[in-house]
């Protein structure tokens, strides 16, 4: 899990406190992703079913399980003290783990930081695992877990007939067998147990003062000196050998036979082998090995013939390799027909992708070379030039050829040359072309851009019909995404940062200040889809004057954003000496209330509101900023019921976002709603809402505004979303 092996869609959980933060894919070992681990949404207690489950691609021999608490950089408490563990593999349900002395209960962790290591004796071999917590008290748990292990190719299920001898106090039958709940068809158990467990005894079963948990022993008087012994693969082997770690006198027959399709055990298949007559006849530890010639099948029947009192076996181990070809002596024809039919069908798609492939290409080719013919017309009739040290562009019409002795190309735009200064103010003796200099402070010196500039990317000219003038139609305006060279800014200090994005202030080449806003880490799989669903709202929503700007973005996608004077609101609340009155409330509210309605015409769902995404510019107005979507949590505290338990947002979630921001902002933001609540209590007040109990609670806004806009301001915390006022009619009292 920690090297990335395992995928995040192959960790999955019972539940998650909030899937973005302490979700499955945040409970990889030695990690701190997100919030820093797994957290179930309940407290644990004796009775709870909780679990972290891995999934692999395919079957595993589990040695050890490695578990941690949740650090959270500092900030978590939380960690397993137990734990159980369930897995399940091909064909089986679901199995609860004993390890060999019959405990089910796993020592956990002690603390939040240090990873504890527990062998799995024995093994377990499986395709998917679950680390189940358990706890005798009631307590919050979080983990990071990882998995140790290796690929599996040997027995997935063994079962004996009969399953071990019990005379008296001498007890020989299979303690270890698990508990699989799998039958044969004659109704005998399946599973794993002693004979494959990888531990060789070497030590008489008769041994005093020893508990058996390493043989399985069969009695002559019990059994007629009989055992048949059936091994399943989960898939067909080639067998070399088998090896039988044995203890007693002598076995006087083996017979091994095999089957392919799990049904039938063709007698051509058998091999038989028996031990020579030894002097020696006292019991002893010996190993029993039986060619096996590359016989191929999926399960394997073993019967032992022995005449000694006892018979017993610690492991049974094959030597084998998976059946690649499948060809072994006996393969229908049908199998092979159908074979070749799949190869006809490959064939035919194959031959159909590369004739539609090759098609496309062709088709990108002419559109290529028609594409170039239009570049050199409209070389021909654009031309911007620069006024003086302003960098602002004229677009028109020219039937003029362009000489090379007076206009330069750079990037598929012709510049106008300058005797006295060129777009990076350099001298007339400078080189031709147009590369950008890397900034330094002494460059910023140019004026800003002029105020309500707009950045436009211009379509193809088309020539009007029956025209032969040359000149062209009026060119379509496609807002474009400005995108910033990294050697145009100069980045300064943080100014702000959120729980994957940090904000420094920023110089745009030209005197522009602005904010850059980038992920903390450059690989965060979260802040980078944060930010790109943020460009993708804003550009949806154009320009508002309620609304952060976005200005662009530089080489790797990072923001570029309105600089906003005096910041988040909280931040300017908190620090004011003396309370702020209630019209500087009203206009602030007022102003957030137009940008929402704005955003709600776009149908854009801002998603995560909270007091931090309002800003306050020069002449103490609110601008709003990053609108992301509905893919992104808010805050417990500020969160709608139904975002809460269902992962719901849309703009009657925005309502009660904005109206529980408005809450604290009426508190001079020495409040949060909810305050005498935990995360926890906030999660289950948001289910008692949604089930209508009487002792569930919301926030109740303080008498601060007018009659109408206290009833509107409450009626955002109602729990049905229908009851909830639009952002239009939120504004309605605020304007008049």
């Amino acid at each position: 899990m920690q090297n990335g092996d395992i995928g995040d869609s192959q960790i999955t959980a019972s539940s998650s406190f909030d899937k973005q933060s302490v979700g499955p894919q945040n409970a990889r070992l030695h990690s701190e992703l997100a919030s820093g681990a797994w957290c179930p949404k309940p407290q644990i207690n004796s009775k709870s079913y909780e679990f972290l489950q891995v999934t692999f691609n395919d079957t595993f021999l589990i040695t050890s399980v490695e578990t941690q608490g949740r650090y959270g950089n500092g900030t978590g408490r939380e960690f397993v003290s137990h734990y159980m563990i369930d897995y399940l593999r091909a064909g089986s349900q679901w199995i609860r783990y004993k390890n060999r002395t019959g405990h089910v209960l796993m020592n956990g962790n002690f603390d939040t930081t240090t990873p504890v290591i527990r062998v799995l004796d024995p093994p377990i071999v499986a395709s998917r695992i679950r680390i189940v917590p358990a706890s005798k008290s009631t307590r919050t748990v979080c983990m990071r877990a990882e998995v140790h292990g290796c690929k599996h190719d040997g027995v997935i299920y063994y079962s004996t007939v009969p399953d071990g001898s019990r005379l008296d106090t001498l007890d020989f039958k299979d303690n270890l067998f698990e508990d699989s709940q799998m039958y044969t068809e004659s109704g005998i158990k399946r599973g794993l147990g002693l004979l494959t467990d990888g531990f060789v005894a070497q030590t008489s079963p008769f041994e005093k003062n020893h508990v058996n948990d390493s043989w399985i022993g069969w009695n002559r008087d019990t059994t007629d000196g009989h055992i048949n012994i059936l091994f399943e693969f989960e898939e067909v082997h080639n067998f070399t050998d088998v090896v039988l770690a044995t203890f007693g006198n002598r076995i006087d027959q083996i017979d091994v036979i095999f089957s392919q399709d799990g049904k039938t055990f063709p007698l051509f298949s058998q091999i038989s082998s028996s031990e020579r007559q030894s002097v020696n006849n006292t019991s002893r530890r010996y190993d029993f090995r039986v060619p096996l010639h590359n016989r191929a099948g999926r399960k394997v029947r073993i019967s032992i013939k022995f005449s000694s009192d006892w018979m017993f076996l610690t492991e049974v181990h094959f030597t084998s390799a998976a059946n690649l070809t499948l060809m072994s002596e006996k393969i229908p024809t049908t199998q092979s027909a159908a074979t070749q039919q799949l190869l006809v069908v490959c064939g035919i798609v194959f031959l159909t992708v590369f004739a539609c492939v090759a098609y496309c290409i062709s088709v990108c080719l002419k559109r290529r070379q028609k594409n170039k013919s239009v570049d050199s017309n409209v070389k021909k009739d654009l031309i911007i030039t620069h006024m003086g040290n302003k960098p602002t562009c004229h677009v028109f019409p020219s039937n003029n050829k362009l000489s090379n002795g007076h206009y330069e190309v750079a990037n598929d735009i012709v510049y106008a040359r300058s005797q006295k200064s060129t777009l990076l103010s350099v001298s007339s003796k400078s080189s031709s072309s147009c590369r950008q200099i890397p900034p330094t402070w002494h460059d910023f010196n140019f004026p800003p851009p002029p105020e309500g500039r707009e950045e436009h990317t211009y379509s193809q000219p088309v020539s009007p019909e029956n025209s032969s003038n040359g000149s062209y139609r009026s060119v379509r305006k496609i807002p474009a995404l400005k995108k910033y060279p990294t050697s145009a800014l100069l980045i300064g200090k943080a100014i702000g940062e959120g729980k994957f994005t940090i904000i420094k202030e920023c110089i745009i080449f030209g005197g522009l200040k602005c904010a850059h806003k980038s992920t903390k880490e450059k690989d965060c799989v979260h802040g980078t889809r944060a930010m790109g669903d943020e460009i993708a709202c804003l550009l949806k929503c154009g320009r508002h004057q309620r609304i952060a700007e976005m200005y662009g973005v530089d080489e790797s996608y990072n923001l570029l954003m309105e600089h906003v004077e005096y910041g988040c609101i909280r931040n300017f609340w908190l620090a004011s000496a003396a309370p702020l009155d209630t019209e500087f409330l009203v206009r602030i509210c007022k102003d957030v209330y137009l940008a929402m309605a704005f955003l709600e015409s776009k149908r854009i769902v801002h998603g995560h509101f909270t007091p931090n995404n309002i800003l306050l510019d020069s002449d103490f107005h609110a601008k709003i900023c990053s609108p992301r979507g509905p893919s992104h949590h808010a805050q417990l505290r500020y969160s709608a019921p139904e975002s809460i338990v269902n992962n719901e947002f849309t703009h009657k979630s925005d309502a009660w976002a904005v109206a529980s921001t408005v809450y604290e902002m009426a508190y001079q933001c020495r409040q949060r709603p909810y305050e005498e609540l935990t995360n926890e209590q906030i999660v289950d007040n948001a289910c008692a809402l949604l089930d209508h109990q009487p002792e569930a609670i919301v926030p109740m806004m303080p008498t601060v505004f007018s009659y109408e806009i206290l009833q509107l301001l409450t009626r955002c915390f109602r729990v049905s979303q229908t009851d909830r006022p639009t952002f239009e009619r939120l504004l309605k009292p605020f304007q008049d």
